[in-house]
C-alpha cells in the first residue's frame, strides 16, 4: 500500500471517528448523568440528517443554518422526551426507562420508513472539489465533515466548563451529593438529554452531504456507537472520545482490506479488548439497576 493511499484510508477514518464521537459521547452524557440507556441515540441521529436536507432542499436555506436548526430541533425533542416521559419512568427502574426509549426509537424508525421507504437522501457537496496534498486526494466535503466534529467537540469541552456542565457532571458523579450542594437534578437531567440528542442531531447533520441518508441509518449508527462506548467504557467521555477515533479508523481499513466483512472483523476486535478490559479503555461499569 503506498502512502497517499494510507493517508487517504485514514482521514476517512478520521472522518467516520468524529460523527462516533459526537453520537457516543450524548450517549455517555445521558447514560452517566441520568442513567438512562437511551436506545433512541440512533434515531436523533437520522432526524438531524433528514432536517438538514430539508432545510436546505425545501426551505433553500444555507446549509449552516441547516446545522443548527437540526441541532436545535433535535435538543427540543431530546427535553421534551425527557419532560413528556422519562422524567416519570426514571422513578420505576432502569429498565423500565430503558424500554421507554426503544418504544420512542422504534416509532421514529418506523415513521421513518413510511415517510422515506427505502429512499436515500443526500445533499450536494457543501464545499465542491478535493484537496490534494502530499500525493493524498480527499473530497473537500469530508474535510467539512471532520473540521464541523472537531468544532463541536470543543464547544462541547468548553460547554462542560460552564456553570450547568459542572452541575451535569457532578450528578454524574454522584446525584446525592449533587442535590446537597444545592444543584437542581430535574434541571440538570432535561438539559443533559437536550445535549445528548442534540449531539446526535448535528452529527447526522455534519454527514449528509458526503453520506446518503435513510430510513435505517438510526439503527446502524447506534450499534456502532455502542460499540464505541463499550470500548471507551460506559460513563467517561474521554474514553467514548478516544474509541471513537480508533473504532473509526480501524473501520475504515477493515473495510478497505476485507470488504463487506470488515464489520465483522471490527466485532471480534471490540469483544477481543472487552473481554481482556471489561471496564473499556478509560470506563467504569454500568450502572447498576435501581440505584
Amino acid at each position: 500500500m503506498d502512502l497517499g493511499l494510507f493517508l487517504q484510508i485514514f482521514l476517512n477514518g478520521l472522518m467516520i471517528g468524529g460523527i462516533y464521537a459526537l453520537i457516543a459521547s450524548g450517549f455517555t452524557l445521558i447514560l452517566g448523568v441520568i442513567q438512562v440507556f437511551n436506545f433512541a441515540q440512533g434515531q436523533f441521529y437520522m432526524l438531524g440528517a433528514f432536517i438538514a436536507i430539508a432545510v436546505v432542499t425545501n426551505l433553500g436555506l444555507p446549509y449552516p443554518v441547516a446545522i443548527l436548526i437540526a441541532l436545535v430541533a433535535t435538543a427540543l425533542l431530546g427535553a421534551a422526551l425527557y419532560f413528556g416521559v422519562i422524567q416519570f419512568t426514571t422513578r420505576s427502574g432502569f429498565f423500565n426507562t430503558m424500554l421507554v426509549t426503544v418504544a420512542f426509537g422504534t416509532v421514529v424508525a418506523q415513521s421513518a420508513m413510511v415517510s422515506f421507504g427505502s429512499r436515500e437522501a443526500v445533499l450536494p457537496p457543501v464545499v465542491p472539489g478535493t484537496l490534494s496534498f502530499g500525493g493524498v486526494t480527499i473530497p473537500n466535503g469530508k474535510l467539512v465533515v471532520i473540521a464541523g466534529a472537531v468544532v463541536v467537540m470543543v464547544a462541547l469541552h468548553l460547554f462542560m466548563k460552564t456553570r450547568i456542565g459542572v452541575s451535569m457532571l457532578a450528578a454524574a458523579e454522584n446525584r446525592d451529593v449533587a442535590s446537597l450542594q444545592g444543584i437542581n437534578p430535574k434541571r440538570v437531567f432535561w438539559v443533559t438529554m437536550s445535549v445528548g440528542c442534540g449531539l446526535c442531531g448535528i452529527a447526522g447533520a455534519l454527514v449528509v452531504p458526503v453520506l446518503a441518508a435513510s430510513g435505517t441509518m438510526g439503527s446502524t449508527i447506534f450499534i456502532k456507537a455502542l460499540l464505541v462506548v463499550l470500548v471507551g467504557g460506559t460513563g467517561s467521555m474521554s474514553g467514548a472520545l478516544l474509541a471513537a477515533f480508533i473504532v473509526g479508523i480501524a473501520e475504515s481499513y477493515a473495510f478497505h482490506f476485507f470488504g463487506h466483512l470488515g464489520l465483522l472483523v471490527i466485532f471480534v476486535l471490540v469483544a477481543v479488548l472487552i473481554f481482556f478490559r471489561p471496564g473499556g479503555l478509560l470506563g467504569k461499569p454500568l450502572p447498576v439497576p435501581g440505584e
